[in-house]
C-alpha cells in the first residue's frame, strides 16, 4: 500500500497574503489503487491562521471542465485539526464514478482556502477501477489582498477594456470594483477576473444569454444558463448580475416578459452559483427604467415598477443577495425631485427612482445594488442622435459633479441600503445610434473630470 502525502503550497502573490506552513492544510491519501468503497476516515490537517471552520466536499471529476456541483461529505468542524481525523466519509452517499475531493477551510474574514485532489473512484457496486494516480488539481493562493474602499460606499466602473488608461481612471477615482458584461456561449470573463484580482479589484460580471433560445425552450435554457453562471462563480467572480434589463423585449422574449418568469431563472442561477462558490454575490438583473408602458405591461415589456413588484411577489428576495437597479436618464442634479422638462416620471430622478425600487421590497431584508448609474454628455463628440437628444445640454462638468453627488446620496439612502454602485461607464468609445461614449467618464481628450470629483469623496 503506497502512501501519498499532499501538502498545500501557498503562493505569496499579493501584499498581505497569508503565509502557510505545510502542516496548515494537508490531506493524507492512502486507498489501494485510489479506488474507495464503504466508509473511510479522512486524515490530515486543517489549521490555517484565524480558522473558523473546515469541511470536506466532493464533486464529479471532469478533467476538461471546472467542478460546479460540490457536495459536503464531512460535516463542518469548528476546531482546528493537526495531523488527525478530518471526519468519516460514507462513500455510499455518492453514486459510483470518478470524483475530486476538496478540503475547504474558512477564516474569520470569510476567506476560503481550497485544496483539491483527483481522480478518486467511488466503487461500491463493483466494476470500477482507477489506475490513475491521485494528483493535486487545484492549489489556490492565499486570499487576494483587495484594495480598501475609502469611498462612502463600494464603487466600481463598467469597462470595455482593462488597459492602463482604464486602470488609471479606476484607481484615481478610488473605485474598488470593475464590471463587464459576458455572454453565455461567447465569453466568460476569466481574463478580467485574473487581471483585476491581480490589481486588488473585485469583479462583477453581468451575465446574459440568447433571448431566442430562451423563447424556444425556456426550461432547458434556464438550466443551461444556471450551469454557465455557476462556472463564472467557480472562476472567481466576486459578484454576478443574472441577466440584463429583462423587462423589455430587447433582452427577453416577447410574450414571456413577467417578473415571475424571471424569478424562475434567478432561482436556478442562485442555487447553482451558491453551490459552486458560496462567496459570490448574486444580484438580480436590473430592469430598464421606463414608463413607456404606462405603469403596466404590454406585449413588448413592462414598466420597471410593475416588473419589480412582480419580482418581489415571486420571492426574488429569497434568491438574490442584492436587488439590481439602473439609473441613466438624468438631466438634473441627483438631489432634484421635480422640474424635468420632459415629464415628472420617477425614472427621471435619482431619489424617486430609488424609492421606486425600495417599495416592493420594503418587507424584505435585502439591499440594493446600483449596477448602472450614469449621466450622458455629448461634449467633445457632437450632436446626440434623436433618441438621446434629451441630454444635449448636459456638460462634462455636470456629469462629473452629478456622479459624485449621486454616490453620496445613495450612501445615505435610508429606505433600502445601497451596497454597491457601478458607474456607467468608464471607457466606451462608440458614439452613434447608441452614444455609449457620451456616458464614459474618460472623455474623448483622455481627461477624467469625474475621477477627480469621485475621488474627493474618499475618507
Amino acid at each position: 500500500m503506497r502512501r501519498l502525502y499532499i501538502l498545500l503550497a501557498i503562493i505569496l502573490g499579493f501584499a498581505g497574503a497569508l503565509s502557510a506552513q505545510s502542516d496548515e492544510l494537508m490531506l493524507v491519501w492512502d486507498p489501494v489503487y485510489n479506488t474507495v468503497s464503504g466508509t473511510l476516515e479522512l486524515r490530515g490537517s486543517a489549521n490555517i491562521p484565524d480558522q473558523q471552520w473546515f469541511y470536506v466536499e466532493a464533486a464529479p471529476y471532469d478533467p476538461a471542465a471546472p467542478a460546479t456541483n460540490w457536495t459536503p461529505i464531512v460535516s463542518p468542524q469548528f476546531a482546528p485539526v493537526t495531523d488527525g481525523s478530518l471526519g468519516s466519509w460514507n462513500t455510499r452517499i455518492l453514486t459510483d464514478g470518478f470524483y475530486q475531493l476538496r478540503l475547504h477551510a474558512v477564516n474569520s474574514a470569510q476567506e476560503s482556502f481550497h485544496y483539491v485532489l483527483a481522480p478518486i473512484a467511488v466503487n461500491n457496486d463493483g466494476g470500477l477501477v482507477n489506475t490513475e494516480p491521485v494528483e493535486v488539481i487545484e492549489s489556490l493562493a492565499a486570499p487576494i489582498s483587495f484594495i480598501e474602499n475609502r469611498l462612502p460606499l463600494p464603487v466600481g466602473g463598467h469597462i470595455m477594456n482593462f488597459d492602463e488608461a482604464t486602470q488609471a481612471a479606476l484607481n484615481s477615482a478610488g473605485m474598488t470594483w470593475v464590471k463587464k458584461q459576458v455572454h453565455f456561449g461567447i465569453s466568460d470573463g476569466k481574463d478580467l477576473i485574473d487581471q483585476a484580482h491581480a490589481q486588488g479589484l473585485k469583479v462583477l460580471l453581468g451575465a446574459k444569454g440568447d433571448k431566442n433560445r430562451l423563447a424556444a425552450d425556456f426550461d432547458n435554457y434556464v438550466a443551461e444558463f444556471a450551469e454557465y453562471v455557476a462556472y463564472l462563480a467557480e472562476l472567481g467572480a466576486d459578484a454576478i448580475e443574472v441577466w440584463n434589463e429583462p423587462n423589455i423585449d430587447r433582452e427577453w422574449p416577447r410574450g414571456r416578459i413577467n417578473g415571475a418568469q424571471y424569478a424562475r431563472m434567478l432561482e436556478a442561477a442562485y442555487r447553482a452559483i451558491k453551490a459552486a462558490n458560496p462567496d459570490t454575490i448574486v444580484i438580480s438583473g436590473a430592469p430598464a427604467p421606463t414608463g413607456f408602458f404606462g405603469d403596466s405591461c404590454g406585449y413588448g415589456g413592462c414598466d420597471d415598477n410593475v416588473y419589480m413588484l412582480q419580482m418581489a411577489n415571486a420571492g426574488v428576495a429569497n434568491y438574490a443577495d442584492c436587488i439590481g437597479v439602473h439609473y441613466n436618464e438624468g438631466i438634473l442634479p441627483p438631489s432634484a425631485q421635480g422640474g424635468d422638462p420632459r415629464s415628472e416620471h420617477p425614472t427621471r430622478y435619482l431619489i424617486p427612482m430609488l424609492r421606486r425600487v425600495a417599495w416592493p421590497f420594503r418587507n424584505a431584508d435585502i439591499p440594493m445594488c446600483m449596477t448602472e448609474v450614469g449621466y450622458l454628455s455629448p461634449e467633445g463628440y457632437g450632436p446626440l442622435p434623436q433618441g438621446f437628444a434629451w441630454a444635449s445640454t448636459t456638460s462634462v462638468s455636470e456629469q462629473a459633479a452629478w456622479l459624485s453627488q449621486a454616490l453620496l446620496i445613495m450612501s445615505n439612502f435610508e429606505d433600502m441600503p445601497v451596497e454597491l454602485a457601478i458607474v456607467w461607464n468608464i471607457d466606451f468609445d462608440t458614439y452613434g445610434a447608441d452614444p455609449q461614449a457620451g456616458y464614459a467618464i474618460i472623455r474623448r481628450d483622455g481627461s477624467c473630470p469625474a475621477c477627480e470629483t469621485i475621488a474627493q469623496l474618499q475618507r
